[in-house]
């Protein structure tokens, strides 16, 4: 059987506030996704039996740490299928980015092989799926503007029409978000801040992405000290070219610039690679677009 192909998406985080901790011991978070353009090609392919991945990019596994590979092994033991998948992972999306990339294969593997198999299995029982692989994975069922709570977890989708152009600054080397997260509690022990909630005010349109903010930024920075220099860049080439929004990703260690304009955009681009920095133009993707942009469907002959 030949492979199919599927795009998997990536994700920014617009904002994102912790919030405190749960029952569980994991932070809780208030948090705005939206879906890039930019994204990874997965192919999949039926096999008599058992689960690979390989991949393109040196730092992702082939083996069962690999997400993708544990996505499969969860939707066999759903089905109770006992043939096997060959997965091959594109990357475009840098790992350890804070743009989701790992995430994201996960659940387009869910998706995939549900389509493929055709269990057409409900969302609810998708999303079960996807919790007990890692805490964006649901929000990548879903695609486009959503709010995360939770663990970022439980995925409310967004009536928001995302426009902007955006541009993508990768961060100096990944950062682990399981870090970022540990010098986060040594320093914000005394609980979550106080006032009102940028992300609420956005949501209900009162408030500008601008006020915007990202609580891991500073931690993030803590364990890798060389995202500094990019984060004062950031925001130096965001404050010269008229960006609506400069900030970073997640955890890390990715930044971000939003514009109201394609010249204003390409502009910055430009600044960026004369700096030596690389930077990669993207657009928001829908709800609507990253569910028909899914499998990429072979050229006819």
């Amino acid at each position: 059987m030949s492979a199919r192909a599927f795009r998997s998406f990536a994700k920014i985080n617009l904002g994102l506030e912790v919030l405190g901790r749960l029952p569980s011991g994991y932070h809780e978070l208030r948090t705005i996704f939206a879906t890039l353009s930019l994204h990874d090609i997965v192919e999949i392919e039926e096999t008599s039996r058992g689960i690979s991945v390989r991949s393109d990019h040196p730092g992702v596994p082939d083996d069962e740490t690999n997400i993708a590979w544990r996505a499969a092994a969860v939707m066999q033991k759903i089905s109770g299928r006992k043939r096997g998948v060959r997965i091959t992972l594109h990357k475009r999306i840098a790992p350890g980015g804070g743009l989701g990339g790992g995430s994201s294969n996960a659940a387009t593997v869910l998706r995939a092989l549900n389509l493929m198999w055709g269990h057409n299995l409900p969302m609810s029982r998708l999303a079960k799926a996807a919790r007990t692989l890692g805490a964006d994975v649901p929000y990548f069922l879903v695609g486009g503007p959503a709010l995360g709570l939770g663990r970022g977890d439980q995925i409310q989708p967004l009536d928001l029409r995302l426009r902007e152009r955006v541009l993508l600054v990768p961060g100096a080397a990944g950062v682990s978000t399981a870090a970022v997260f540990e010098r986060y509690a040594e320093h914000r022990n005394q609980g979550p801040r106080k006032g009102r909630s940028p992300i609420e005010g956005f949501v209900q349109g009162r408030r500008a992405p601008s006020t915007l903010r990202n609580d891991l930024e500073a931690a993030a920075i803590a364990v890798n000290p060389a995202l500094a220099a990019t984060a004062r860049q950031v925001r130096r080439v965001g404050r010269d070219q008229g960006a609506i929004q400069a900030a970073m990703s997640g955890s890390g260690s990715s930044f971000f610039l939003t514009f109201d304009r394609t010249a204003a955009r390409d502009a910055a681009a430009r600044v960026f690679t004369e700096s030596g920095i690389e930077s990669i133009a993207c657009a928001f993707l829908s709800r609507r677009s990253f569910r028909e942009r899914f499998e990429i469907k072979p050229e006819k002959r």
